[in-house]
């Protein structure tokens, strides 16, 4: 398994939740009418992406006894989404929230922003790596000459299309690391900024796997470079950035579920249970392995002290002390 520095925990140091099934049995609480999944971002993204691959297979599996119905609430870093639960559905355990990296961030950056802290997170379901995208015909090779195209022109003469803040965030840390300076515009998901890299509106787009594989495997973009120690097996032409002289840290976005504030801790513990029934399907582990992912299931009091220290991370990362 690939070493992270001590930047970010790897699948296999976290704690698998295996309990979790167990909880479920022991929890009181069921659903009794119809459940809303909210998705804080924008349809074609990573995460609702991810969220409509779980809302799959819990009907496919029937691990829920109501229907489950989807509400992409987009904006602001996930702001948008987490204030409407926090204003409409305090307290409901018939609500679930798709929570990721951008609504830990969102509120570092904007600390007038309602994000994470303004939920209660369940349970951590996956991580996947970032990685340095341009479009298929573009004239670089690695991102050792996107490197060094950048520096030759004016500071910002690259325009970089976002998905989110932890997209922003990626685009620091490399900037930071390269040494160069870039034009970052901001959208409200990764399928949007992917369709800007498409259109030659901009030049790159940091991103993870699981939103730009169709288009990798068709050749339509191009993977330049990734934040991690070695290569994936799954892209091997594609080198770490470590490998073109490029000292950035390892950098991933984890993916997880919340409830609304004042839930009951039987509901949670319900939750927990369905969420490590989808973990362990084989169509979740597709999942994972055809978006190059890891998956990372933490639950409970492990997954709180697992985004304090990403908290940490983010904050150091960013300049920005607490």
């Amino acid at each position: 398994m690939l070493t992270r520095r001590n930047i970010l925990l790897t699948a296999s140091s976290l704690p698998v939740i295996g309990a979790a099934p167990a909880a479920s049995a022991q929890s009181s609480w069921v659903p009794t009418r119809d459940v809303e999944f909210v998705v804080p971002f924008a349809v074609g993204g990573g995460a609702d992406l991810l969220a409509r691959v779980m809302h799959k297979i819990m009907v496919d599996e029937k691990l829920v006894p109501v229907p489950i119905v989807l509400n992409n609430r987009p904006g602001g870093g996930g702001a948008t989404g987490i204030s409407y639960v926090t204003s409409r559905k305090a307290g409901d355990a018939h609500t679930i929230i798709l929570v990721n990296g951008s609504t830990q961030i969102t509120p570092i950056l904007n600390p007038a922003a309602k994000t994470l802290s303004e939920v209660r997170p369940v349970m951590n379901v996956m991580l996947d790596d970032f990685l340095l995208f341009v479009k298929g015909d573009a004239p670089w090779k690695d991102a050792k000459e996107f490197v060094a195209t950048a520096k030759s022109r004016p500071p910002k003469s690259i325009p970089f299309a976002t998905g989110g803040t932890t997209d922003v965030m990626a685009i620091a840390v490399f900037a930071k690391a390269s040494g160069a300076e870039y034009n970052v515009l901001n959208f409200n998901s990764g399928g949007e900024a992917l369709t800007q890299l498409l259109g030659g509106h901009v030049q790159a787009c940091m991103g993870n796997p699981l939103e730009f594989m169709g288009h990798l495997q068709s050749k339509a973009v191009r993977a330049l470079g990734v934040f991690r120690d070695d290569r994936f097996a799954a892209l091997a032409d594609v080198p770490t950035m470590k490998e073109q002289g490029i000292a950035a840290p390892n950098f991933q976005m984890w993916r997880g579920v919340a409830m609304p504030k004042g839930a009951p801790d039987d509901a949670a513990r319900y939750w927990e249970g369905v969420l490590a029934k989808v973990v362990a399907t084989p169509a979740f582990k597709a999942y994972i392995k055809d978006n190059i992912a890891s998956e990372a299931p933490i639950a409970g009091a492990a997954f709180a002290r697992f985004l304090e220290d990403q908290e940490k991370l983010y904050r150091d990362l960013l300049g920005k002390p607490a």
